[in-house]
């Protein structure tokens, strides 16, 4: 019986596959590095835990707050809160414990805070037993218009304030990292200690520091230099434009979903039967909150507890108040602080105060 010829071997093309794997391998080797890179450098610190931060990185300041907070709290168990965005830099808690003789106090800022995250800030502090016996809140017409949660992974809420999935939360930090080649500049300072021109947006530049137990923002450098040659520092401060001539009035920004939250806020405020008080802050703009929303805010908490800082004053008039046009210093939060607590007239001068 004829026997079958034997099957023909199969010839794989190795080489050709191998070629391929290669090409596939060296293709994908510079993003597996950015990868990789992220995940060992951890250029914004929110990937593992940390006792403490420091970082030439422009932070996402809500979560580092909420992680300082979640840090300290079993050895420092805050009962003193001071809420707002980066302009609380002018209200220092060294400061603030001299009226309300409370050292368990805590600067819990964020970014371009929004009032949304003065409200979960709030909630969270709630749910995690604290019943807070003073609150500062600093705010303006910026901070009452943000009711939502925004993108922008510095500007976004820590996941444990809002119920957000942390993934989603982590992904926006790597979508920064690989936007703007910001990977590549940060491999630079990392390398040579100096911020590539035009990535200064992404990068601390000038310095400063964080108070650990009271999260403190400090700017000591910038004080420094103001103090050794004021004039020098304001005659060449790029940060503080002419004014416009007209002294600007904000929108109304308070609509109903600003009610709702403002509400919220004043619940638990009186559930704790908190002492607290809203600084509408003075801006070098010089502009005005508009009277709508402070009627609304002063018919909502009360007179008493809504300062008026806004528009043109003793403080907004002198330049010498700010860092830049968006930060005032210290000694304005000081002025501000005798006059709230220590009812101390002489203070500001012919200073502004809600319904003044």
């Amino acid at each position: 019986m004829p026997t079958a010829p034997p099957a023909p071997t199969l010839r794989l093309p190795t080489r050709g596959v191998g070629k391929l794997l290669l090409k596939a391998f060296l293709l994908t080797l510079p993003f597996s590095t950015v990868v990789a890179s992220y995940l060992v450098l951890d250029p914004f610190q929110v990937l593992y835990h940390y006792d403490a931060f420091a970082t030439q990185v422009i932070p996402n300041r809500d979560y580092f707050s909420t992680q300082t907070f979640v840090n300290n709290y079993p050895r420092h168990p805050y009962r003193s809160f001071i809420l707002g965005n980066s302009r609380t830099l002018g209200f220092a808690v060294s400061d603030w414990v001299n009226y309300t003789h409370d050292p368990l106090s805590f600067h819990y800022d964020a970014l371009a805070e929004s009032l949304f995250g003065v409200w979960k800030k709030l909630q969270f502090l709630e749910n995690q037993g604290v019943r807070p016996r003073h609150v500062l809140i600093v705010c303006d017409a910026q901070l009452l218009a943000q009711t939502r949660d925004v993108d922008s992974h510095l500007f976004r809420k820590d996941p444990r304030l809002t119920g957000e999935l942390p993934f989603r939360f982590q992904l926006s930090f790597f979508r920064a990292y690989l936007a703007r080649f910001f990977f590549w500049h940060y491999w630079k300072l990392k390398l040579t200690g100096q911020v590539t021109p035009g990535m200064e947006d992404l990068f601390n530049t000038r310095g400063g520091g964080v108070a650990p137990v009271t999260n403190d923002m400090l700017l000591t450098e910038v004080e420094q230099q103001i103090a050794a040659d004021s004039v020098g520092f304001y005659a060449h401060n790029p940060g503080l434009p002419p004014r416009p001539a007209r002294p600007p009035v904000s929108p109304a920004v308070i609509g109903p979903e600003a009610r709702q939250q403002l509400e919220a806020i004043r619940a638990i405020l009186v559930r704790h039967r908190t002492d607290y008080h809203f600084v509408i802050s003075p801006l070098y703009s010089q502009e005005a909150l508009n009277p709508a929303d402070l009627a609304y805010l002063v018919q909502t908490f009360g007179r008493e507890r809504i300062h008026n800082f806004s528009g043109v004053n003793e403080l907004t008039r002198y330049p010498g108040h700010y860092y830049e046009a968006s930060h005032y210093r210290p000694l304005v939060g000081r002025k501000i602080m005798r006059l709230i607590y220590a009812q101390d007239s002489t203070a500001l001068g012919s200073g502004q105060r809600a319904g003044n």
